[in-house]
């Protein structure tokens, strides 16, 4: 089985194990709860029309080709996700200290939780006036209080949001950790702990060579393996890249790809598998949840033991991870 038919059926057979988000969350302290949800849903919108044409410019017969688009648009919608609730995050936590439209004052270091204490327990009271002789007359609403009752009705929504959303759903983290945990009882296989910096799928498989082979390497190694591996078979990769708009890789394209592969902590995933499996001659397994084994290389590595890693979609909020896998 060729190099490109091995990628076409791991990506028909398995859940999406596609690429980090490459959005950048925007921080926009001009921006209301209000605007930035009605921009999200505009982005999800503009999201499923280029996920729309991407079907469109596909082969009806091609099923191959459809599979690996249909993974791809699963890809981009996970990236979207993740990037607008990072962003809702750092919205409520710029709410938290300074009001949206407001001039900027220094931060005095407040938590959440202290500001609402202050607020409703350590109020100064204003002392009584004296008794005037004529009817005193009506003050003009003081800025400071008009201020500081716009912040606690802003913050006071977010916190009615968050316990709203709170009590709908179910920590999948946890969801999938035990579901993986069940998984590798009959394999007797246990978990090793990989760091969640980026090169976790290069650690995991160092850590892995080293177990099984007695290899000695690392995350810069097999980083610089893989993407070398990658620019020599660029045929082999570029039919499954795609750009924002729905339009597939350059070859400049995939050349900052590979780059990015070797210098950067871009999340790796099934090509970068894929690669790997390539480069180092041997058979590598992904355990997840929800799916069946991923066995990159079985077919070409029959006499090679293979690397085992298991695949964590929700564990962390900021992406997928990778740990590597012993046996018991």
């Amino acid at each position: 089985m060729s190099t490109s038919e091995d990628l076409i059926d791991s990506v028909a057979d398995v859940a999406v194990i596609g690429p980090s988000p490459t959005h950048e969350p925007v921080s926009n302290e001009e921006e209301t709860l209000e605007s930035m949800l009605h921009r999200h849903r505009l982005e999800q919108r503009d999201l499923q029309s280029t996920i729309s044409n991407m079907r469109k410019s596909v082969p009806k017969s091609d099923k191959r080709k459809k599979r690996a688009m249909t993974s791809k648009a699963a890809e981009l919608e996970s990236e979207l996700r993740q990037k607008q609730e990072l962003e809702l995050t750092q919205l409520k936590s710029l709410l938290s200290g300074k009001l949206i439209g407001e001039e900027e004052t220094p931060d005095d270091g407040i938590s959440l939780d202290r500001l609402t204490f202050l607020t409703e327990e350590e109020e100064p009271v204003a002392p009584m006036p004296s008794p005037a002789l004529t009817t005193p007359k009506k003050k003009k609403p003081n800025k400071h209080d008009l201020k500081k009752q716009r912040r606690e009705e802003e913050l006071q929504k977010i916190r009615d949001e968050a316990e709203k959303e709170a009590s709908g759903q179910v920590d999948m983290g946890e969801l999938e950790s035990e579901a993986i945990k069940e998984l590798l009882a009959p394999m007797k296989l246990k978990v090793q702990e990989i760091s969640p910096d980026g090169h976790c799928l290069y650690n995991s498989i160092a850590k892995q060579l080293e177990y099984i082979y007695n290899e000695e390497t690392d995350y810069h190694k097999l980083r610089k393996e893989a993407a070398q591996y990658m620019r020599e078979h660029p045929n082999d990769f570029i039919p499954f890249l795609y750009k924002d708009d729905g339009n597939i890789f350059s070859a400049d394209d995939f050349k900052h790809y590979c780059d990015d592969v070797e210098n950067s902590p871009r999340w790796g995933g099934q090509l970068e598998i894929l690669a790997l499996s390539k480069a180092k001659k041997v058979p590598i397994y992904v355990v997840q949840m929800g799916s069946p084994v991923l066995k990159v290389g079985e077919e070409e590595f029959t006499d090679k033991k293979p690397l085992i890693v298991a695949y964590y979609k929700h564990l962390y909020s900021l992406g997928a991870h990778y740990n590597s896998l012993l046996k018991v």
